[in-house]
């Protein structure tokens, strides 16, 4: 299963050249992040950072890029799972607009559980894995954006 939401690109995301400001890029998909819990999994992140004291910080990340992103766009962000280890979870992000298939962007942004209290790595709860197995995807599901 994927989950996709669309978001609109506003004039403090956009740079001289009219386009997306590549950071607000990486903004959006930990904005989708966010929404995948709540709308998700039906949790807020808040409440696993703040009551499970659990933390997935990023701990590595590529991005491709492959067209342009302008003011007042409303791409769509995909977020599925590519890999589930103990600790770590590699996501899979993709933005497309207009519901084309083909990508103007994506993201591989790999995660690592911790506590938040000593940020020490920890294993991915069980709740956790088997509600993120609900996501997952293979490689051929993620999309390449190359011709």
């Amino acid at each position: 299963m994927i989950f996709s939401k669309r978001y609109r690109y506003r004039f403090g995301d956009i740079d001289d050249a009219g386009i997306a400001y590549y950071p607000a890029l990486l903004h959006y998909f930990h904005c989708a992040f966010e929404d995948w819990w709540s709308d998700g999994l039906h949790t807020s992140y808040p409440d696993v950072l703040h009551r499970e004291k659990l933390g997935l910080p990023a701990v590595h990340l590529e991005c491709d890029f492959f067209a342009p992103i302008a003011y007042g766009d409303e791409p769509a962000i995909h977020l599925g799972i590519l890999r589930l280890g103990t600790s770590s979870v590699e996501f899979g992000f993709w933005m497309t607009k207009d519901d084309q298939p083909r990508p103007l962007n994506r993201a591989r942004i790999t995660t690592v559980a911790v506590d938040m209290d000593s940020m020490a790595k920890r294993p991915l709860p069980d709740r956790w894995r088997t509600a993120f197995a609900a996501f997952q995807i293979s490689e051929e599901e993620f999309p390449s954006g190359r011709a």
